[in-house]
């Protein structure tokens, strides 16, 4: 390791009051606390020159440790685009199956062998748009941070019962400080709750609006094909923009992707370290309040019906590690602090209790 050559990048940003090397690993304590921006920029050029850093705080002293820097590998494009089109077929599969239903048949008379494979594909096209945008958002939000992440890896589900079982990206690279970390994590919800949203008033718009005293007819028809589920707040707020108090929405298919798409969101937010709030809620918690967190999850999950979900999370947080930004030291801005109210609104909005189905 070039020692000049990182006392020289450290110097530029920092006071170092103190170098040495603690177990082989060189150290530098430096006067400042307030760390954050300088620590950014000093890392985005200790890169360049093939070293890395942390940043702790130890006895009231803030130390930065100098490591040399491994490149992470070259995105695989192979078996991410094999899961893509495994996950492609179910989806349609799965739209197909969906578009059949009987009720369809019942609500539309005449609705052929066209209207399936329409029906269908609008279906398909819905929920991997909000799928893929969801991966988007974590990755372009990594590009910003100057974090590499993988290709998305879409994961294939089971037509007929749950098409997909969403998509993953991988972080290949740690993040520098929490901001990274909060913004990573967001990022994915957030778009694809945009895009659901979009989905879900799509859906309306080619719902057939029916008399209330009818639809409750057609809802003991649809309960004993098993295709009637509780609705997310949101769907109910959209409703009355429309201004049909004695009407309901008989949706297509595509109001189940945006259902399905407002279930993912609404998960996904759980402050759980497998998914996107654990390191949403890991940015400003500590390791024990975000286990608690993780905990409370799990029961909320279990109480309102999430029992396999809530199993699997279970089984794998028995492997989790805790992994912390790179700088330790520099809590959470306070805007995005106060961005967790929206996190929050957009919880309550998606989220969807399967035990209250009818």
């Amino acid at each position: 390791m070039d020692f000049e050559t990182a006392k020289r990048v450290l110097g530029g940003s920092f006071t170092v009051t103190s170098v040495y090397l603690d177990a082989g690993v060189l150290t530098f304590e430096v006067a400042e606390t307030a760390i954050k921006e300088r620590f950014k920029r000093c890392l985005a050029q200790l890169k360049s020159l093939g070293l890395i850093a942390t940043a702790r705080k130890e006895n009231g002293a803030v130390k930065i440790r100098v490591f040399p820097y491994v490149k992470p590998p070259r995105n695989d494009v192979r078996i991410p685009l094999v899961l893509g089109l495994a996950t492609l077929a179910t989806v349609s599969f799965d739209g197909f199956i969906r578009s059949s239903a009987r009720i369809y048949g019942v609500v539309h008379p005449g609705y052929g062998p066209s209207e399936v494979f329409l029906n269908g594909m609008v279906f398909s096209a819905a929920l991997l748009a909000i799928i893929f945008i969801h991966e988007m958002g974590h990755k372009l939000s990594a590009r910003i941070d100057g974090v590499s992440a993988s290709h998305p890896y879409f994961i294939p589900g089971f037509p007929g019962i749950i098409p997909t079982l969403g998509a993953v990206i991988f972080q290949k690279e740690p993040l520098a400080n929490r901001d990274d970390m909060f913004d990573i994590g967001i990022s994915g919800p957030v778009a694809g709750f945009a895009t659901a949203v979009v989905v879900a008033f799509v859906a309306f718009q080619t719902a057939t609006w029916i008399p209330v005293d009818q639809y409750r007819a057609l809802i003991e028809t649809a309960a004993r094909e098993g295709s009637v589920v509780e609705v997310p707040l949101i769907f109910t707020l959209i409703r009355l923009l429309y201004g049909r108090p004695d009407e309901v929405p008989f949706f297509m298919t595509v109001g189940f992707a945006a259902w399905l798409g407002m279930v993912v969101t609404a998960l996904n937010l759980m402050p759980i370290w497998q998914l996107d709030g654990g390191r949403i809620f890991r940015s400003f918690l500590s390791r024990r309040q975000h286990l608690i967190a993780s905990y409370i999850s799990l029961g909320v999950l279990v109480v309102t019906g999430y029992y396999f979900m809530a199993l699997l999370l279970i089984l794998m947080m028995g492997r989790s590690i805790d992994i912390v930004p790179l700088d330790d030291v520099s809590p959470l801005s306070f805007w995005r602090k106060v961005s967790l109210i929206g996190l929050a609104a957009m919880l309550v909005l998606s989220f969807v209790p399967l035990n209250r189905m009818f």
